[in-house]
């Protein structure tokens, strides 16, 4: 029986026991699973070109990358984002594509809420103050209670749905931005429909919960900042280029925003020497906000479910390019 080959281009774990019980366990096909590194294009197009099925973190499969496959039927990425996948490339020549689209929403949401309640209690300002020997609590800016504090959601997804209710049980007021979504789907989660330029000028808190795509990159840039309060904080736990950082940095420096709370940057890891790092009013996490032990073992099982998914029922559970369903559906009609 010929085997169906399983390459992993990347990953960031401790090690792949997960990965190999899983693919082991499957016996009506036998699985070869072959973890090949692999960052450059050209390492790439060399691990995958046999593969029937790719694993990937952070590797970019672009278009010269997937065109150059052979025999694959699906890649699957452990995350969300889909960003660093040629989508369109995939589709065209036939690829499935899957991501983990419900893993890490509580980890999300509370690394995003965290930061709120430490911001609007100025713990980060008054554990600085004690620090260098002070000992008064009106050394800071004044908290502001939460029923007077407006968050706004750029993004009303799985994450931000399930921010916006922790937000709600507290006591904040919050609004958010999504053309995707209907109004009263909004309305019946408590939470305010308003448009981008709205949220933008009347939110205390900007926390971004959308996908990496031609329309959002760049999504807040100079006008964006010229628009918010003075007293407003950026917080981006999605991805790094939705943001202009260069615009960040220009509205952080002429203070035409309080701070920014940033998971994700433009370029990861962060450049050591980069401004970001340097700002009392920023804080920056290594692209975190995702990890858990149970959300550690949530996301590398199903993304390895994906391809097991594929190969039992001819398509994966969480599919990104539906559309390609559809086609070869008809295509059998």
């Amino acid at each position: 029986m010929d085997r169906f080959r399983v390459v992993l281009v990347d990953h960031e774990w401790d090690s792949l026991a997960i990965e190999q019980k899983m693919f082991l366990q499957q016996t009506e096909t036998p699985i070869e699973f072959l973890y090949i590194p692999s960052r450059t294009e050209e390492e790439l197009i060399t691990a995958t070109a046999d593969a029937d099925a790719v694993l990937v973190l952070y590797a970019k499969m672009n278009r010269q990358v997937i065109t150059q496959m052979k025999r694959c039927k699906i890649i699957s990425r452990y995350g969300v984002g889909v960003d660093m996948i040629d989508v369109e490339a995939a589709t065209e020549k036939g690829i499935y594509v899957a991501n983990v689209p419900d893993y890490g929403i509580d980890e999300v949401s509370d690394h995003v809420l965290a930061f709120i309640l430490a911001q609007s209690r100025r713990l980060f300002a008054y554990h600085s103050h004690v620090a260098q020997g002070g000992w008064d609590f009106k050394s800071v800016d004044i908290p502001v209670r939460a029923s007077k504090t407006r968050v706004g959601l750029i993004g009303f997804g799985n994450i931000a749905r399930r921010l916006a209710k922790k937000l709600l049980s507290i006591g904040y007021q919050v609004c958010s931005y999504d053309p995707y979504v209907p109004d009263q789907t909004m309305r019946a989660s408590g939470v305010a429909s308003v448009s981008l330029e709205e949220l933008l000028q009347t939110s205390d808190y900007i926390s971004i919960h959308v996908p990496l795509v031609k329309e959002t990159r760049h999504l807040i840039s100079f006008s964006e900042f010229a628009i918010m309060k003075r007293s407003a904080f950026l917080i981006n736990a999605a991805r790094g280029p939705i943001v202009d950082e260069n615009a960040l940095l220009d509205a952080l420096n002429k203070k035409q925003i309080a701070g920014a709370a940033l998971d994700v940057t433009e370029t990861e890891p962060l450049p050591e020497h980069h401004p970001l790092r340097r700002m009392p009013n920023v804080v920056i996490t290594p692209h975190a906000a995702w990890y858990s032990e149970d959300a550690l073992v949530e996301i590398r099982r199903k993304a390895c479910q994906n391809i097991i998914d594929f190969m039992k029922m001819g398509k994966p559970t969480y599919l990104v390019n539906s559309h390609l369903a559809m086609m070869q559906g008809n295509d059998k009609n």
